[in-house]
């Protein structure tokens, strides 16, 4: 890694080139710098396994960020920078090292025998925790040397230091370790470090953006080598013509000889989803898939594609992260319940009969009038999506839309035309509610069905209050199979969030007897060490957001404070149950700023 004139020249080309999106010109990046930002990064971590991970997330995110490096002959200074920043956050989490004093006999101690798979365990804290004992400045340096097998020279450009400086911390550095305990110190360095194989240069392109056309292929047939009877949809709509946000979705690539592949993948949609009259921008999960080789792996691949994708969602514009399904894993990863999946039922007998309008057969896809009336009838409701979402429809081939209105169409309702037994699928209804009703009833009887099955219906539609004055409507949690299912919930930018809800959360005190009230609300969402915060100052003329907590009213806790701004709930039960604490007035405020919203998203939203 020496850099003459013309190295520099070298390496410029070579950033700039990957700046403009070539992998493998990022690739060859890893490959040139991998050893030193390891070495680098145990000399600050002290621990080779989280050393290692630090390397990597430093060179995912370079990969993210390489587009604001502005001057591409800094790279060195600049990657050092990143690699700092990845161990410091790391450093937060860690307990603190056990270090060893300068006369501790194991410093002195015989090297444990090669059969003994405990001793060289030990022996390998041994080392780190003697090269975690020397001074900071020796430790970058004996780390770097040995771990990257370079010359002092190409040392003392990564650390951009005169090679004077290093030599003499070298030197200083050689008491300090003993000489038997340098002398594995070296090998378990140099045995450790990265170039040795392909594995960490694989690693570090493993979890990156798809290309929307020259990855898609590979992860349909990802999808179909699945048992799953979604496996073929993914290919004919619902990935094909949707609303996948490519750059926050992560593929895992391998390499099969010389050609990298996709062999897992996590997709992600993006949403503008309601919040009472209020809109937010959702990063929705929904689409996961691994090589049928990776299967006993899926919860750490996965979950550090989770961990990339979501690092990006603040600064592409998301508010908010949804995901469906699978809440066990979701909630590993910080996520928070939301609200369950709501069915109905409802004897079709029951419905009221009245005149059924002309009605027009067509595919369940996109129309600008339908994905109208959909948005005017879903107006004000949480946990809707403003359409357009899905171009096809998301299950294809498997709804029909009946519509009626001429064009533009005034209203329709979308329905499992092949379903077996005596039970009619509704997917969506939009449109006058008494008019919805009676085409279905009509539609129902044709085809001899006894019942509707409603699925994701809100619950405060007017769809919705009008079943549930029948006698006959059952409201359950789950699918129409009866599995349980909950949407998953993660606040992503809490003053965004915030700063969007400030209308509705004003009217709603105004509406309220503390309309009179004035001064100052403050919301924390604590997640680890981290936290987000704000604090809503209420004056005459509106709800001002700021970044930070002052003030005595207060509310603080973890991500189930989503349910709270959502309305899942009775707010004061959303607190008890979550642990939610509360402050001051804040107590007072919270059932008038945040009444039961009841949220659901329809199954064609996500």
């Amino acid at each position: 890694m020496r850099l003459g004139r013309s190295g520099y020249a070298s390496l410029a080309a070579e950033v700039r080139r990957a700046q403009a999106g070539e992998q493998e010109a990022f690739r060859g990046l890893v490959v040139r710098f991998q050893d030193m930002a390891v070495g680098y990064a145990f000399s600050l971590l002290g621990d080779y396994h989280l050393a290692e991970d630090a390397a990597q997330e430093a060179f995912l995110a370079a990969f993210r960020d390489l587009g604001q490096l502005r001057h591409p002959e800094a790279f060195v200074g600049w990657m050092r920078t990143v690699v700092f920043k990845q161990c410091d956050r790391i450093r937060r989490r860690q307990p603190a090292a056990e270090f060893l004093e300068a006369n501790d006999e194991r410093l002195v101690a015989d090297a444990p025998g090669p059969a003994d798979a405990l001793a060289q365990a030990e022996l390998a804290r041994l080392v780190g925790q003697a090269i975690r004992s020397l001074p900071a400045r020796q430790r970058e340096v004996v780390s770097l040397y040995y771990i990257g097998e370079r010359s002092g020279r190409q040392v003392a450009t990564f650390l951009d230091l005169p090679l004077t400086t290093v030599k003499k911390r070298l030197h200083d550095a050689k008491p300090a370790l003993r000489r038997k305990m340098r002398d594995m110190a070296r090998q378990f360095l140099e045995d450790h470090r990265p170039s040795r194989d392909a594995d960490f240069a694989d690693g570090v392109l493993r979890l990156v953006p798809p290309e929307s056309d020259s990855d898609a292929p590979a992860i349909y047939n990802l999808f179909e080598a699945e048992d799953h009877p979604a496996r073929h949809q993914w290919r004919a709509g619902r990935l094909a013509d949707s609303h996948a946000d490519w750059r926050v979705s992560r593929v895992a690539v391998g390499r099969d000889g010389d050609v990298e592949r996709p062999l897992a993948a996590l997709l992600a949609f993006g949403l503008t989803m309601r919040m009472g009259a209020a809109e937010v921008r959702v990063a929705g999960i929904n689409g996961d898939v691994l090589h049928p080789g990776l299967a006993g792996e899926r919860d750490d691949v996965l979950g550090r594609a989770a961990t990339a994708s979501l690092e990006t969602m603040r600064d592409a514009g998301y508010d908010l992260a949804i995901a469906f399904d699978d809440e066990s894993f979701w909630l590993r990863q910080g996520f928070a319940l939301g609200w369950r999946a709501l069915s109905w039922r409802v004897d079709v007998a029951d419905l009221p009969a009245g005149p059924v309008p002309n009605v027009e057969h067509v595919e369940a896809c996109h129309r600008d009038d339908l994905a109208a009336v959909c948005n005017a009838t879903h107006a004000g409701l949480t946990g809707t999506a403003r359409r357009p979402t899905y171009r096809r429809n998301k299950h294809p081939g498997l709804f029909r839309t009946l519509c009626w209105g001429g064009a533009p169409a005034s209203g329709y309702v979308s329905v499992d035309l092949e379903g077996a037994d005596d039970c009619l699928w509704v997917d969506e209804v939009a449109g006058d509610a008494d008019t919805c009703l009676a085409v279905l009833r009509s539609l129902a009887e044709t085809r001899e069905c006894n019942e509707l099955f409603f699925d994701r219906l809100h619950y405060k539609s007017a769809v919705g209050v009008r079943l549930r004055q029948l006698a006959s409507c059952r409201l359950a949690t789950g699918t129409r199979l009866g599995k349980a299912r909950w949407y998953v919930v993660r606040i992503v930018n809490l003053e965004s969030v915030m700063t969007k809800l400030a209308p509705v959360l004003r009217e709603r005190l105004l509406a309220s007897e503390l309309a009179a009230w004035r001064g100052t609300l403050s919301v924390r969402v604590r997640e680890g060490d981290a936290s987000q915060a704000v604090t809503l100052r209420v004056e005459d003329d509106g709800i001002v957001v700021r970044d930070g907590a002052v003030g005595a009213n207060a509310i603080g806790g973890g991500q189930a404070i989503v349910q709270l701004l959502l309305g899942v709930e009775d707010a004061a039960e959303v607190a008890a149950v979550n642990g939610i604490e509360m402050r001051g007035e804040a107590g007072r405020l919270l059932p008038v700023l945040f009444p039961p919203q009841h949220p659901q998203m329809e199954n064609q939203a996500l």
